[in-house]
């Protein structure tokens, strides 16, 4: 093989670490400048941070809906525990309690509230009492540490015997007191012995088909095959569905989750704040969550005073270390001088653009704001970007992870922006008006005779005038999250 060296010629974008920084500080939303700010201040002493703001807007802060479940390690259980929570909220184990759940708390005087224990506290409470030697408590704690939080054993027995060096046997055993200590469903290893174990606490007259249908027809189930299940069990469909009413009620197929909350609330903070003053809308920046930010005038004198300094470096008076020393501070102040000046033009141009922004859909999206989500208007970040005169990867970084506070409510400002589906008369209809109406006739529903898709379709042409294909209603619905109709009708 023959070795050649070529020369080529190429052209390539090379951002400074200012212009990194300018777009880093763009992306930050209002909590996460201010964490970033407070560091910066830490290694700058230049930056100053002035936190006695007495005219900042106040933002009021709104609980947080809960965002994200954790996922179970056991990917085939994760539909069929979606499905049975699928009409359950917040599922109390107020009929699951048992004996050693009351006693904790009584003795921790939660009063009801285990929002003040976590859940590896709990059970490592009540299998102190139980564990009988050092190495059921080694054990015990090890297989405690991993139960996640919605309260599956996310490890198996065989692993943990490997890792603790101890019999399988014994680590079975010690799983089953654990199991046996706390609320009925903890540390279970899947979906079928989770619901197994409550089963066992339950004083039902249907038990025993209970059992059955938990045992071999839980697939069946989550799909709402009433038929196949009454056909193997030798039951009507009724009963079947009757058995799957049973389950959602009195079963709890996260039981952890009681704890889930237990150590963090989050809070939804805007950015943006939007109020209605004499028929008109102002846009004020949310400064409640990060202070003023401004330089240090001491620092900036004693950097004038070292430049006149440098006027006498060959003068007798200064010594040539003297002089070194002086050079090196004068060198250190320089560069933070310049690097907090830069922070406060990032802020500023971070500033200036999310407000541009945020004007530009207030006045874009006024009829929403008016009249509410049927009247909201498609959007593209493309649009917003010719408009003001950005380069669209700019708006997109401006409004990354950031909410603005309307008269209506909260909103994440990537919720304007939206696609939109082209009618005959050539408007443009906002998919994310579309997905609404989808979701209020699914809630008005028969659930003995629910929407198909093709009526939900229907539906939109004659009351709404939209026109819409029927994959595209159930790509919407399934982007919801919205089961199909036979798995929504009742029987």
């Amino acid at each position: 093989m023959k070795q050649n060296l070529l020369i080529k010629q190429k052209q390539s974008l090379n951002l400074s670490p200012q212009m990194h920084q300018s777009i880093k500080i763009l992306q930050l939303n209002n909590i996460e400048l201010n964490k970033w700010l407070e560091k910066e201040s830490q290694d700058n002493p230049v930056l100053e941070m002035n936190y006695d703001q007495n005219d900042s807007p106040i933002a009021e802060m709104e609980p947080a809906k809960d965002e994200l479940e954790n996922e179970l390690n056991q990917k085939d259980d994760k539909g069929l525990i979606d499905f049975l929570s699928i009409h359950k909220s917040i599922i109390s184990n107020k009929n699951l309690s048992n004996i050693p759940f009351e006693k904790i708390r009584e003795e921790e005087a939660l009063d009801g509230n285990l929002n003040k224990i976590s859940l590896s506290e709990y059970l490592l409470f009540n299998f102190k009492i139980v564990s009988r030697d050092d190495l059921e408590w080694k054990i015990g704690e090890y297989l405690i540490g991993n139960i996640d939080y919605n309260g599956y054993l996310a490890i198996s027995c065989n692993e943990a015997a490997q890792d603790l060096n101890v019999s399988e046997k014994k680590v079975r055993l010690v799983l089953a007191m654990i199991q046996n200590c706390s609320i009925p469903g903890i540390a279970a290893r899947n979906l079928k012995e989770c619901l197994l174990l409550q089963l066992k606490y339950l004083q039902l007259p249907e038990k025993k088909y209970l059992k059955n249908i938990i045992l071999f027809h839980l697939d069946k189930l989550s799909k709402k095959d009433f038929k196949n299940i009454s056909k193997d069990m030798h039951i009507s469909c009724m009963e079947a569905q009757h058995l799957l009413d049973i389950i959602r009620k009195h079963f709890d197929p996260k039981p952890g989750r009681a704890f889930y909350h237990s150590k963090e609330v989050n809070f939804l903070v805007p950015d943006i704040i939007v109020k209605k003053v004499n028929d008109q809308f102002e846009i004020m920046e949310n400064h409640s969550i990060y202070p003023e930010i401004r330089t240090n005038l001491l620092y900036e004198k004693i950097f004038t005073e070292y430049k006149l300094a440098e006027k006498l470096k060959n003068q007798d008076t200064v010594s040539q270390k003297k002089w070194m020393e002086l050079r090196e501070t004068l060198k250190y102040l320089q560069k933070k001088i310049n690097s907090a000046k830069w922070i406060l033009k990032c802020i500023e141009q971070r500033r200036n653009t999310i407000i541009n922004i945020s004007r530009f859909i207030v006045d874009y999206q006024y009829d929403f704001l008016e009249k509410g989500v049927a009247y909201l208007k498609p959007l593209s970040m493309e649009d917003v970007a010719n408009s003001l005169g950005l380069n669209k990867s700019t708006v997109s970084r401006a409004i990354k992870s950031k909410k603005i506070q309307l008269p209506r409510g909260m909103y994440d400002f990537k919720y304007f922006f939206s696609t939109g589906l082209i009618q005959d008369n050539e408007e443009v209809v906002s998919s994310r008006r579309i997905k609404n109406l989808i979701k209020n006739y699914l809630e008005r529903e028969d659930p003995y005779k629910p929407h198909s898709d093709q009526e939900l379709v229907e539906l939109l042409q004659k009351s709404e005038g939209i026109r819409v294909a029927r994959r595209t209603v159930a790509k919407y619905r399934i982007i919801m999250n919205i089961p199909s109709a036979k798995l929504r009708r009742v029987h």
